[in-house]
């Protein structure tokens, strides 16, 4: 089947300007994004790229050569733009290299007139940009599990194509005016840039949307106070942990903590003192919390924390934050930490009874004194829990 180049052009004008229409409107209703911004403008510029390439059906070179292809380049370099604005990095001045290399090369009157230096110089080009795409995105995966392998296989097959066509387009001119290129390889150059363009647009709008859900997520497991999980978060992450430790046989246990006499810090020092009180209690307690663990702020001076370890290490691991915190002193306030534990070594762990245990467990502590370590031992053949305290 034929190919026809003008109808290819014009759909590809008509795809450029719907996809800038649409991602306009995209970029405002996403309270200006900057990825989405920069991608807004490289479609708006790689509108006038192609159209200029069409001026060489009039026998002009200087529009749709120099002119032409440096504003395809510099979209390339606000492509490159967005995936750094994704991921927070700084802009610099690399990104102008292109443009720059482009007009140093068609300095040469050599260079200037020879179609197959030219479409050498663009595909590599293109390659570099894509690949610098490839590695900005790369850096930004941790942010993206769903749209970073669709928009890394996009990317890669937009750099293979250029290197395959760096070595099969011999700059062969096309009988056909107005071609991008200007060579038999016109019509494939078209056809990809058309998938190209559609797909990266909505790869980005996805990414966007992507990282916009998590943080929104993130922030209604996030206690605005401290930075720590809150309830919600500690649930949910406790009963994923409790699901692991069930299949891989491991005990799993609960710390609930709760400030003394927060009140009365409130009282004699001022809420922001007992704000600074409960960040400085979450700094030790991170500071001391295991790699399988949660940590979250259960309300007020109340905090738990799940992990995937026995009762002498949960009890290691409260005795060091008890310690820790009686001997911190924010902002020269003295506070201490009653600390209930409860440890589940059955088949079929349950957060709600583990929580009920360590709630049993820090009345205990609090009855005792407060400032302690007391260990609720939950167990499937346990019909009556022992009570253990350990001393301050």
């Amino acid at each position: 089947m034929m190919l026809d180049v003008y109808t290819l052009f014009v759909c590809e004008l008509y795809v450029l300007f719907f996809l800038s229409i649409i991602m306009v409107f995209a970029w405002k209703g996403s309270q200006y994004n900057r990825v989405l911004g920069f991608e807004c403008l490289a479609l708006i510029v790689t509108i006038l790229a192609v159209f200029l390439s069409s001026l060489r059906s009039e026998g002009r070179l200087f529009l749709p050569v120099v002119v032409g292809n440096l504003l395809m380049l510099m979209a390339y370099s606000l492509i490159v733009m967005a995936f750094r604005s994704f991921r927070g990095a700084r802009y610099g001045y690399l990104w102008l290299a292109g443009p720059l290399i482009w007009i140093l090369l068609c300095l040469s009157p050599t260079f200037y007139h020879s179609l197959p230096y030219r479409i050498l110089a663009i595909c590599i080009l293109c390659v570099i940009y894509t690949g610098w795409m490839i590695v900005e995105l790369y850096r930004s995966r941790t942010c993206l599990p769903v749209t970073y392998w669709p928009a890394q296989l996009l990317l890669w097959i937009h750099l293979l194509f250029h290197v395959v066509r760096g070595m099969v387009d011999g700059g062969i001119p096309s009988p056909l005016h107005g071609a991008i290129g200007g060579s038999t390889f016109s019509v494939y150059v078209i056809l990809e840039s058309i998938m190209m363009v559609i797909g990266l647009t909505f790869t980005l709008l996805a990414m966007v949307n992507e990282r916009t859900q998590i943080q929104y997520r993130n922030a209604s497991l996030l206690d605005p106070l401290t930075g720590v999980w809150n309830r919600r978060a500690l649930f949910e992450k406790g009963e994923l942990l409790a699901t692991f430790c069930d299949k891989s046989g491991l005990p799993l246990s609960i710390m609930l903590f709760d400030l003394d006499h927060f009140k009365s810090i409130n009282d004699r020092f001022g809420h922001a003192k007992g704000d600074l009180v409960l960040i400085d209690f979450c700094h030790q307690v991170e500071r001391l919390m295991p790699a399988k663990g949660h940590f979250a702020r259960l309300g007020g001076e109340e905090f738990a924390a799940v992990m995937a370890a026995s009762e002498s290490e949960t009890l290691r691991c409260a005795g060091e934050i008890r310690a820790a915190v009686e001997h911190s002193h924010p902002e020269a306030v003295n506070y201490t930490v009653s600390i209930g534990v409860a440890t589940s070594n059955g088949a079929h762990h349950q957060m709600a009874e583990l929580m009920m245990a360590a709630d049993e467990a820090l009345y205990q502590a609090k009855s005792l004194g407060r400032n302690r370590v007391t260990s609720h031992i939950a167990s499937e053949v346990e019909d009556s829990p022992a009570v253990a305290a350990a001393g301050q």
